[in-house]
């Protein structure tokens, strides 16, 4: 691997490239061969990857914020070998292995307070739709609150209770009933404010005064489930007055109050998992991607008494959760944590990000919204800055001008979306600023 990056010798998609794309798309499922990127990789390590016509990226995607520690870390790879090695796969429904018991501790040592059960999960779609069976079975109600723009996976009961966009869940939605969405609280976005005498966050007053007013018996909801940062949607943390009033209407209403922690757990905001960051102790949460340190792939649901422990009838898993390679890495990634300043790593890389990418609000009228959670990093491009019209046209531009500046970042639905690894060098992220700032320029005098 170069010890230069970003290195760009051929504009991507380079001859190589394409040649490799070209009998992709022949073979490949459509929908999947027209999303894949501008290159074919050779090799990665740490923020780094090469393609196969020798380019080589600053990697800011983090395989969708699943490789918190730098990617093919030889610790985490060399444990979970072993692992495969001693054991192989077995089903960890019904043959518990040496390494199950320490893993679920460390996880309930590690938790919000009050989760003291643990679940096993493939990955973090399998754990929302399990979390989701929980709350139903342990409230005996039928129906789930879910927020617009949130993502929790793209399979039956995640695809429905998410709502990034609608295209996400086309073709089931209808036949998945039992979800309630309401807007995300957004502080750029958001279409409510507080009303005085409220709860202080104008989204929980709607769902108050309007939701469970008009449309939904409160009698019959199981609970809420939300991202705590929200991530492929754009990045976006709730304002802080929104975590004691949504708490306070669980309460009221003893709704299970479950978070998706999938893409915000372990470490990405500063924080070993994000509702650290506000002191809430949720009810429900489900964990995934960076749970296996970027080499194997686990999933977990951690829960209360009261939401996973008066109840024994719910077939949970699948064959391939909690295998144990997967568990010697996810153990070994918590131990990463107790003993180096990873957190501290990702508030220097905020701190650094901040200073890199606020100023880009005032330096271009298309740029709306620039939003910084410790590794979760959007920006987001508009047409006007009164109506804050998306402009998706200049969003792709400017990702693809960084691409071909050697620097991998994802146009999500919403916003320009960087998840660097949190251990990732603080001038890299100064540089990936740079970066961003010369796309910018170039895609807003082309357009």
């Amino acid at each position: 691997m170069s010890e230069q990056v970003p290195k760009i010798v051929t504009t991507p998609p380079g001859p190589r490239t394409r040649e490799i794309l070209a009998k992709l798309s022949a073979i490949l499922y459509p929908g999947l061969a027209k999303d894949l990127g501008p290159f074919i990789m050779k090799s990665k390590s740490g923020w780094q990857i090469e393609d196969v016509d020798g380019n080589v990226y600053l990697d800011m995607l983090s395989a969708m914020a699943s490789v918190p520690l730098g990617s093919a870390r030889p610790d985490l790879i060399e444990v979970a070998v072993s692992g495969l090695h001693r054991y192989g796969n077995e089903d960890a429904h019904y043959l518990a292995h040496e390494v199950m018991l320490p893993l679920a501790e460390a996880l309930i040592r590690i938790a919000p307070g009050g989760l003291s059960r643990v679940d096993i999960a493939l990955n973090g779609t399998e754990a929302v739709e399990t979390a989701i069976r929980f709350m139903r079975r342990a409230t005996g109600r039928p129906i789930v609150i879910g927020f617009m723009g949130g993502y929790h996976g793209e399979a039956g009961t995640a695809g429905a209770v998410g709502a990034e966009t609608s295209d996400l869940s086309f073709g089931y939605r209808a036949l998945m009933p039992g979800y309630v969405h309401v807007p995300y609280p957004n502080p750029y976005r958001t279409p409510f404010s507080a009303r005085p005498g409220g709860t202080g966050d104008g989204t929980v007053d709607y769902i108050r005064d309007h939701l469970i007013f008009h449309a939904v018996d409160p009698r019959e909801v199981a609970g809420v489930l939300i991202e705590p940062v929200m991530g492929s949607g754009g990045c976006v943390a709730p304002p802080d007055a929104f975590w004691p009033a949504l708490v306070d209407l669980c309460r009221e209403h003893d709704w299970l109050l479950c978070v998706d922690e999938v893409k915000t757990g372990f470490g990405r905001t500063g924080s070993m998992f994000a509702v650290q960051r506000w002191g809430v102790e949720p009810d429900l949460m489900c964990l995934g991607k960076g749970m296996g340190g970027g080499v194997m792939p686990i999933g977990a649901v951690l829960g209360t008494a009261r939401a996973m422990a008066s109840f024994d009838d719910v077939s949970t898993g699948s064959t391939w959760s909690w295998l144990p390679a997967a568990c010697a890495a996810a153990l070994a990634t918590i131990e990463v944590f107790d003993r180096e300043p990873i957190l501290e790593g990702v508030r220097a890389l905020e701190e650094a990000a901040r200073s890199a990418l606020l100023p880009l609000v005032e330096r271009y009228t298309s740029v709306g919204d620039v939003r910084v959670v410790g590794c979760f990093i959007a920006i987001e491009f508009v047409k006007d800055t009164i109506t804050k019209e998306r402009d998706p046209d200049l969003l792709h531009r400017v990702a693809e001008g960084c691409i071909r500046r050697g620097l991998l970042g994802d146009a999500s639905t919403t916003s320009f979306n960087l998840q660097p690894s949190l251990v990732m060098p603080v001038e890299l992220m100064e540089r990936a600023g740079e970066i961003v700032d010369e796309a910018i320029a170039e895609a807003v005098e082309a357009g």
